[in-house]
């Protein structure tokens, strides 16, 4: 990618064009989960989708490989520098990954600002790591104890690397490949503003908005042990005419390495939902 392929906003997050297709004129910005994981795994699921307009890249200021003088502090102002990606483009979609989308849920004053929404393996508040315990003590990894401690006590790119791989199990409901080992290992992990979001997000988060005027589809693996898609399917708060639910058959956390043909079909779907949403009363 060329330097015009880039842009940064004034909070320092990063947007990085993937690539344009013709037909409707909109921004698709993909907003990866972890934190600490980077934009690049996200290659896995805009590989396979065929959306008109632009994809873009987003990473948060000291997040994932857009790294800053101080990414601690940099990524602290994680939420006016999404408010302000979003702001950067005309006719944004996001589509944001697990923390991705909880961060999107706690910024209300991206309703106003979006033409779309989807919230991939998400959360609606943070009753998902409580699930997440349960499953993980009911349904332990060996060793995945030593590699925890390891990365409370000496936390670095490298430890949060070899938790994360230890943990991949977790995420899957199929057996993990030597492909999904080979994604995640060459992912540019920051420790960094994953114990940011530990200790300053993950127990307080709770969704401040909810998208009821917008097209809004909240995808999930059926054995997602993470983020559960029941969490969003039990809150009458998001049971409104343009929330579409997608729940994806022998999937876990990333249900596009598992099931790409239904997360294909699913995004089909909400194009079509977008289209009939220009004739309803959703803006």
């Amino acid at each position: 990618m060329n330097k015009k392929s880039y842009l940064w906003t004034k909070a320092k997050a990063r947007l990085q064009l993937i690539k344009t297709s013709q037909g409707e004129n909109y921004n698709w910005l993909f907003l990866p989960g972890g934190p600490g994981l980077g934009s690049e795994y996200l290659a896995s699921l805009t590989d396979i989708l065929e959306l008109p307009g632009n994809i873009w890249y987003l990473d948060l200021p000291g997040d994932g490989s857009n790294l800053t003088g101080d990414d601690t502090l940099s990524f602290s102002n994680w939420s006016e520098a999404l408010a302000e990606a979003v702001n950067a483009l005309e006719n944004v979609i996001l589509v944001a990954h697990s923390s991705g989308g909880m961060f999107a849920l706690a910024i209300p004053q991206l309703k106003q600002n979006l033409r779309g929404l989807v919230l991939l393996d998400s959360a609606p508040d943070a009753s998902w790591q409580h699930c997440f315990k349960e499953y993980t003590s009911q349904n332990p990894l060996p060793g995945i104890g030593d590699f925890n401690a390891e990365l409370n006590k000496d936390p670095s790119n490298e430890t949060m690397r070899k938790q994360i791989l230890a943990s991949l199990p977790y995420y899957f409901k199929t057996t993990v490949t030597k492909e999904h080992i080979e994604l995640f290992e060459k992912l540019p992990f920051n420790y960094k503003s994953y114990l940011w979001s530990v200790n300053n997000f993950n127990d307080t988060y709770t969704a401040k908005w909810i998208p009821d005027n917008i097209p809004t589809m909240i995808l999930g693996g059926d054995s997602d042990y993470l983020t559960p898609l029941y969490l969003f399917k039990n809150s009458t708060e998001f049971q409104t005419e343009n929330i579409m639910f997608r729940e994806i058959q022998n999937a876990g956390h990333f249900p596009w390495l598992e099931n790409p043909e239904q997360v294909v079909l699913a995004f089909k779907e909400f194009l079509e939902s977008m289209k009939c949403a220009t004739n309803r009363d959703f803006y």
